[in-house]
């Protein structure tokens, strides 16, 4: 069997869109054949059952050659294969639907965002099956919705971690945008700035317009304070992230309850606790759920979490650490999501 992926890149140095590689590799071990599709290619290493077709926005090419090259590709790769996985964007759904509708092949897609727009009402009726990391963090109702787990390669970012009483090294990852809610933290290190923190590192860099106007407005938060302990670290490739986690051992994440942020379940693989604004991550807390969530949008209440988590013993903290590599492991392996994304295709 062999299966077609259309994604917006390939590129294992991408800080947002590294991690599909890994998939990649996953998925070559369950088929014939896996042909991919992709606006983007960069930086991978893949097995020789792999084969990446750009539509060469890496080379400039215009937007009426790449819808093109893209149904150019469609209709070379589309009988050749057992079904196609739509990663991320519904519109790949809608405009590959008139050619896997004509050969008859399944089309399934991943999506895990918490906007609800009319191309995804569309995508919805057209595909297969909606794949996601998790049910609540999709707000569109569907019998066709299956939670897979976010695919976390728990192998890559694993670490021997020893916890001790050494000081809380604290990151935060996450594009600089709005949503991210970073001026939280800023208020919550500014209510504790007097207790002795050392530096906080926050990962991550702006894209889009907006997010230069709101890292501005960071950084006229923080202004010329002297003692304040946020550095923004910038951009970090994705091949990287794991040293990064290894160094940490506190992870924060200040966005609005919705998808679950990829790079939480990451941090938790390797060992560090997390605090977090999104309730759904919740399910994954287990009977830690007062210690690590906190109230979106108010400082005061994450930095009485970080206070306490400081105030922990080893023992305490090796617990809460051990509990939640466990749960990533059951509920967010990437070897259970491409089983389960394989068994959707009859694989």
């Amino acid at each position: 069997m062999n299966l077609l992926i259309i994604t917006q890149k390939v590129d294992e140095k991408d800080d947002l869109l590294g991690f599909f590689v890994d998939w990649l590799r996953g998925f070559a071990d369950k088929f014939d054949e896996v042909f991919v599709i992709t606006l983007y290619k960069g930086s991978y290493d893949l097995p020789q059952n792999v084969h990446v077709y750009s539509l060469g926005k890496e080379k400039g090419n215009s937007k009426i050659a790449r819808a093109f090259n893209f149904y150019r590709y469609l209709f070379k790769l589309v009988p050749k294969s057992s079904g196609i996985f739509a990663h991320m964007s519904p519109v790949f759904v809608i405009a590959s639907w008139p050619v896997t509708s004509l050969f008859g092949k399944k089309i399934i897609l991943w999506y895990l965002h918490r906007s609800v727009t009319f191309r995804l009402k569309l995508a919805e009726k057209l595909s297969y099956k909606i794949v996601t990391a998790n049910k609540e963090s999709l707000k569109i109702e569907s019998k066709k919705i299956i939670e897979t787990g976010h695919g976390i390669n728990i192998d890559k970012f694993k670490t021997n971690r020893s916890w001790s009483d050494e000081e809380l090294k604290i990151l935060s990852v996450g594009r600089i945008s709005p949503i991210k809610n970073y001026e939280t933290l800023i208020k919550a290190m500014a209510i504790l700035k007097n207790e002795g923190y050392p530096q906080i590192d926050i990962i991550g860099k702006p894209v889009m317009p907006s997010d230069f106007q709101y890292f501005d407005k960071l950084k006229t938060m923080i202004g010329n304070d002297e003692n304040s302990v946020i550095n923004f670290v910038g951009y970090i490739p994705h091949t990287e992230m794991p040293d990064y986690y290894k160094k940490a051992n506190l992870v924060i994440n200040l966005a609005p309850t919705g998808g679950l942020d990829k790079v939480v379940l990451e941090a938790i693989a390797s060992g560090c606790i997390a605090l977090t604004s999104n309730i759904n991550f919740g399910k994954y807390f287990g009977p830690y759920n007062d210690q690590l969530l906190f109230d979106f949008n108010n400082s005061e209440s994450l930095a009485l979490k970080i206070k306490q988590i400081r105030a922990m013993s080893p023992n305490e903290k090796t617990e809460i650490s051990d509990f939640l590599i466990r749960s990533v492991e059951e509920n967010h392996n990437l070897i259970n999501l491409i089983n389960k994304v394989s068994n959707l295709y009859g694989r």
